[in-house]
């Protein structure tokens, strides 16, 4: 993600103008990905070059489970591991919040996209002037023979037809090439002309690069200098932050998480998954690419335990219970036998809960002493009987 095309900064900012919050996100089930790339930029995927040989592979293998990382914003990071078998790379999701990074990436609070509405303002200004007043005289000054002369002598296609046999001056490219091509011979690696070659190659490259870094210096130099000074000259133009900027509050006080808190009490056994899954999580750690494809595989296996739910339902599910789960953690745990006041639904869950004990895949994996305390409280709730909680409210209470 980002380039000169499409810098990180306008990528997460398409992100805010969408999404107010990190909480909006997870409350409507989505899940965004982004991969940063010193080298690579959103087109390098597209191409063969070897730099970005391990992202494009592992981007591919990342599509087949993406669908069931829980909804945020998260970073796809790639580490270079070096195995028996040659170079490994390693995948693993962090999660950040949208107002972090968004603040991280905003040194100037978007103040600086203000003189882009100057451009668009000049854009159209100058688009009805040409219709107003060039667009009559062009369209009776253009026919077949005029617009053929344009097309033949665009830059872009004059490049071609000038350095082709249609151009008499190139008659002796041709031959010239056929009697370098007959006899050409390859240097030896450590010849002097080819180690002339090599260091003249690398002193070109390196002022090319000097030449962008000072042209894109001077283009941005001139464009904030001459479009962010029209501001006086515009009334109601004074330059401010933007909207779209994540505020600061309480995250409590969202619509997202108002909602979310106030079903705290009702669902079922989709719930119920959901709200064990957002319970029993590791927190704060690296989601490893290895622990989703068995995530996956454990889905499949025992889809007859889990809830029939469509993949987006699922994840808008996650995500409202996860601000459930974040924000009133207490309720959640206390309202949890309030989902599964079903007897058929404790057994479905216990069954489940058996499998994955028994599970060979999963005997490996050690829970935190955070998920294991977290374990007992779920395991201390639910003992009690489905009958008392039939019915029941509990209070919303708001977590400290």
């Amino acid at each position: 993600m980002g380039d000169n095309i499409t810098p990180p900064q306008q990528a997460f900012n398409w992100v805010v103008d969408i999404y107010g919050s990190t909480e909006e996100i997870k409350a409507r089930g989505q899940v965004i990905v982004g991969m940063m790339h010193r080298n690579v930029g959103h087109l390098g995927i597209f191409v063969s070059g070897k730099v970005a040989q391990k992202e494009h592979a592992q981007i591919v293998s990342v599509l087949k489970s993406i669908e069931l990382l829980p909804p945020g914003l998260y970073a796809m990071v790639i580490h270079e591991r070096k195995g028996s078998a040659g170079v490994e790379y390693e995948v693993e999701f962090e999660e950040h919040s949208l107002e972090e990074i968004a603040s991280r990436l905003n040194r100037f609070e978007r103040v600086d996209e203000k003189p882009f509405e100057r451009v668009a303002n000049l854009s159209d200004f100058t688009q009805r002037a040409y219709e107003l007043f060039a667009q009559p005289y062009v369209q009776a000054l253009s026919n077949e023979m005029t617009a053929r002369v344009l097309r033949e002598f665009h830059p872009l296609r004059m490049q071609n037809w000038l350095f082709s046999d249609l151009n008499p001056w190139m008659a002796w490219l041709k031959p010239a090439a056929d009697a370098v091509r007959a006899s050409r011979q390859a240097l030896e690696p450590d010849h002097p002309l080819r180690q002339q070659e090599q260091a003249g190659a690398e002193m070109l490259s390196a002022g090319l690069d000097a030449y962008r870094a000072v042209r894109d210096a001077m283009t941005e130099y001139t464009f904030f200098n001459v479009y962010a000074n029209l501001f006086p000259f515009l009334p109601g133009s004074e330059p401010s932050a933007r909207a779209g900027t994540p505020t600061v509050t309480d995250p409590r006080e969202l619509p997202e998480v108002r909602a979310a808190l106030a079903a705290v009490g009702q669902g079922g056994y989709a719930e119920a998954i959901a709200r064990l899954a957002c319970l029993l999580g590791r927190k704060g750690e690296p989601l490893p690419l290895s622990r989703l494809e068995l995530r996956k595989e454990l889905v499949t296996d025992y889809a007859d335990l889990l809830p029939e739910l469509e993949p987006d339902a699922w994840r808008k599910l996650r995500g409202q219970q996860e601000l459930i789960t974040r924000y009133a953690p207490e309720q959640a745990l206390e309202t949890l036998p309030a989902l599964l006041r079903h007897q058929a639904d404790r057994q479905r869950l216990q069954a489940l809960a058996e499998k994955l004990r028994t599970d060979e895949r999963v005997l490996g994996t050690t829970p935190t002493a955070e998920q294991a305390a977290m374990l007992e409280q779920v395991s201390t709730v639910l003992g009690t009987k489905p009958e008392r909680v039939r019915g029941a409210a509990v209070p919303i209470k708001r977590a400290s």
